[in-house]
């Protein structure tokens, strides 16, 4: 079976849709209907290019999202294709009578019927083809990749990811200063440096010594202002402990000395 077998046959309904086109082109300039066409044949010569436009559209769609095993097709779907095929061939044959005189009666409303028909079952093919090869694609076991054991100092990466890790490193410096001269070595390679510093790519920069804020006048007058609050306050502590260190004092030598009065007797 050629690996195109289904492919082929949508090929096949395409050509026969274009034949129904040009059989009406003949019917038209041949005047088999009179001078005047009717109305139902219009609508039929005009659906067969909109039919064929919505079956080329859907396939090439499907066929997209699924990838080449939608050529091929499986069982089901090349059978109901096939079977639209005949179907077609049906059709064209009627209008090859028309068209060539061998039929007068024109029918067309009809057979706007069944191509209308035909294309909602083969659209209804292509889907589910695409549907069947989707549940097969999940169930198909996939062989587990063999992992290379790697070193405690090793890591695999992607070709892409050392590509990208590389031009980081090519485009990265370091800041350096020696006796005084600042210039910047690139990380690829160490021999090249530049005294200008890099306006694209990335640049560590040298540890800057932190410097201490500056305080304003404000500032220091608060702080003295706290201090002399702080040191007025500690004083006044004091003088109220001596002050009450004192009454104790006197309140001890009184207990010892009942008969001692205010006057020191």
């Amino acid at each position: 079976m050629s690996p195109t077998a289904f492919k082929d046959q949508y090929s096949t309904l395409i050509s026969i849709l274009n034949n129904f086109y040009d059989l009406c082109q003949i019917i038209r300039s041949s005047r088999r209907l009179g001078s005047h066409p009717t109305p139902n044949f219009d609508a039929f010569q005009s659906y067969l290019i909109a039919a064929k436009k919505n079956l080329s559209y859907t396939f090439t769609t499907l066929r997209s999202a699924t990838g080449s095993r939608f050529d091929l097709g499986d069982t089901t779907s090349r059978t109901e294709l096939d079977h639209a095929i005949r179907s077609f061939q049906a059709i064209q044959e009627r209008l090859s009578s028309i068209a060539y005189g061998h039929e007068r009666n024109g029918g067309f409303q009809a057979m706007l019927y069944q191509i209308q028909t035909l294309e909602s079952e083969v659209l209804s093919t292509f889907s589910g083809l695409k549907y069947r090869l989707e549940i097969s694609a999940k169930d198909e076991p996939r062989p587990k990749p063999i992992l290379k054991k790697t070193k405690t100092d090793e890591v695999i990466i992607g070709i892409k990811k050392l590509d990208a890790y590389m031009e980081h490193m090519k485009n990265s410096w370091v800041e350096t200063e020696v006796d005084g001269e600042v210039f910047y070595v690139n990380v690829y390679d160490e021999k090249k440096k530049v005294w200008d510093r890099p306006k694209n790519g990335f640049i560590q920069l040298l540890p800057k010594m932190e410097r201490p804020k500056r305080r304003s006048t404000w500032d220091k007058e608060l702080e003295r202002i706290r201090q002399e609050e702080k040191e007025m306050e500690r004083q006044r502590k004091k003088e109220r402990e001596e002050r009450e260190r004192a009454r104790e004092r006197e309140e001890q030598r009184r207990r010892a000395d009942p008969w001692r009065n205010s006057d020191g007797w």
